[in-house]
């Protein structure tokens, strides 16, 4: 006699390269309950909310209102348009707003024109050494933009700059506190990222097409202007209309090379509205200011997205494989090289030999045999000396790795629920977090002003001002680096863990926090450079408690002491940090590699 024994059927086995299907039903069901996951979803949600939304809402307060301490949405304040009024009546407000277009489009002209030819040069051409090129070019991406301005000033100095000795020889003289001087050094500070969002897409177009317009006897610049240059155009746009808002949001060369020459521009206009020389502040003038700064910004994405909707038909990278053939520049190769190699040396090496030649001299007078018998270190033992360098430097890494750490922490939770979470709430967190990188800095700095102006939490005129401004700057970068790092986390460990009777705590530390510690890494050092480099939020969030930030204690020692060189000494400090960041930074990634 045999007995019928029944089994149930198993599952089949998957195969061992099955794509992680995402979030399955069971884990929308532990979002779904009320549990601390959906308490960490709420809280998190109303952060971001509190973050983004609520400086932003002050500011629109101040701009429709009026106090004689001209605080927004306060008992005092009455509701009006006068502000608005007083500020598009102003023909000061027009011409701000022409002067802000023309630098900023022909920062952006100049600037462009310059990165299309060292992109198109490296990546196509038979040019030397093209790796050495493409490093130097993007190495002063990582030079703060106020540094970098304070290099050319000396550079271009009227009387003593090299440049003007060099073009005295023929009887000219460039004078760098005008328009054209901000115009030449903004576009000079554009080239970098400019020249690395080209020379992307150039690297990755098909040469088919331009192989065909040389076999019909096309020219190389024909064969430029008539294939290559329609083929990466969305490129070139797209790197033309990111470096035109960051061109209107700059504040540096403005603020260095403008405002000495009283040559204005709308970011300097916030400034000056809400910290005036004389007077009280006037909050309400500067968001209406601010309010034009965001539209100009706003345009150009809006123009972008149209344009790319075509950008398709603009497709060479298709399912056959191509081999990138360089073009040769024939006789003109060496005269090349040696115009790119220059103007990267000029761009790379000149401001940073500037800086140190400043700092070693008491009072800069151009070069030569009596300048190198001035030469002296005593600014450099008189501030390590006194300690003054290793109290700015701790308050700036402090503050720093303050917001950098907050930002990770408040990014991670939230691109968690935005990854993991099915409702509309959920999904809105991402782009919610993404919202500051449509406003200016300088905009970002007035509404956190506001909004703390305000609010008696006690936090204005300290150092933790500082440290919310550059959360709320920072969410945008750090959403993008923590938001795709969260998704390649497969949810079966989560389950299983929950599984397993794990409170929601020891499923991020044990299991998410290991698997994303680089990801977090890279988003910490990201946030802690950007801090370091930033001079909009110390020009209006700093200086209330003593605790100045390197980029703060810079521009007081050069506009207010005159002391050009500390504020050199100051600015190879500043260099020296950011270097080791991007040193940090490259090991890091190399370790995880």
């Amino acid at each position: 006699m045999t007995t019928a024994t029944s089994s149930k059927p198993t599952a089949p086995t998957p195969p061992p390269n099955a794509v992680d299907p995402g979030p399955t039903r069971s884990s929308h069901r532990l979002l779904r309950r009320p549990s601390s996951r959906i308490l960490l979803g709420l809280v998190v949600g109303v952060v971001v909310l509190y973050l983004v939304v609520m400086p932003v809402v002050f500011m629109l307060g101040s701009t429709f209102q009026t106090s004689e301490t001209g605080l927004p949405l306060t008992s005092e304040s009455t509701w009006t348009f006068s502000n608005i009024t007083t500020v598009f009546s102003d023909s000061r407000t027009w011409e701000l707003l022409v002067k802000t277009l023309v630098f900023s489009l022909s920062a952006v002209a100049v600037g462009g024109a310059i990165a299309i030819a060292l992109a198109w040069l490296t990546e196509r051409t038979d040019l030397p050494l093209p790796r050495v090129i493409f490093v130097l070019v993007i190495a002063t991406a990582g030079l703060p933009g106020l540094i970098q301005a304070l290099a050319w000033a000396r550079i271009l100095n009227p009387s003593a700059g090299p440049v003007n000795d060099l073009l005295g020889l023929v009887g000219l003289n460039f004078d760098p506190y005008t328009l054209h001087g901000m115009i030449l050094v903004q576009a000079i500070e554009v080239v970098p990222i400019a020249f690395l969002l080209i020379a992307a897409s150039l690297r990755q177009m098909n040469p088919a097409l331009e192989e065909a317009a040389a076999a019909s006897g096309a020219k190389g610049f024909t064969t430029f202007r008539m294939v290559s240059l329609p083929l990466f155009a969305p490129a070139a746009l797209g790197a033309f209309i990111y470096s035109f808002v960051n061109t209107v949001d700059s504040v540096a060369v403005p603020l260095i090379l403008g405002l000495p020459g009283n040559e204005r521009v709308l970011s300097i206009q916030v400034w000056l509205s809400a910290q005036p020389v004389r007077g009280l502040p006037q909050y309400g003038l500067a968001s209406t200011y601010a309010l034009i700064l965001v539209a100009l910004s706003l345009l150009p994405l809006f123009f972008y997205k149209r344009i790319m909707s075509t950008a398709s038909r603009n497709a060479t990278v298709t399912g056959k494989g191509f081999r990138s053939r360089r073009l040769p520049l024939g006789q003109w190769k060496w005269p090349a090289f040696v115009i790119v190699f220059g103007f990267v040396l000029l761009q790379a090496v000149l401001p940073v030999l500037m800086l140190f030649w400043s700092s070693i001299q008491p009072y800069y007078d151009g070069f030569g045999s009596e300048a190198l018998g001035r030469t002296t270190w005593d600014a450099w033992t008189s501030q390590f000396s006194s300690g003054k360098i290793a109290e700015l430097v701790a308050t700036t890494v402090k503050i720093g790795a303050l917001s950098a750490l907050a930002t990770i922490v408040v990014t991670m939770v939230a691109s968690w629920v935005a990854v993991r979470g099915r409702s509309r709430f959920a999904k809105s967190l991402d782009l919610l977090m993404f919202f500051p990188q449509l406003l200016p800095g300088i905009v970002i700095a007035l509404a956190v002003l506001m909004l703390y102006l305000v609010l008696p939490l006690g936090i204005y005129g300290t150092m933790w001002l500082l440290v919310a401004g550059f959360v709320v700057k920072s969410l945008p970068l750090a959403s993008r680096v923590t938001t795709p790092g969260v998704a390649q986390i497969s949810v079966t460990l989560e389950e299983a863990a929950a599984v397993s009777g794990a409170k929601l705590r020891h499923v991020w530390l044990h299991v998410l926090a290991p698997l994303l510690r680089g990801t977090m890494t890279t988003g910490f050092l990201l946030v802690f450079m950007g801090a370091l480099q930033n001079l909009s939020l110390p020009l209006l969030l700093g200086g209330g408690s003593g605790d100045r930030m390197l980029a703060e204690d810079i521009l007081e020692v050069y506009q207010n002491a005159g002391d050009t060189q500390r504020a050199s000494v100051l600015c190879l400090v500043m260099v020296a940090l950011t270097s080791v960041c991007a040193i940090v930074m490259r090991v890091s990634d190399r370790a995880r590699t």
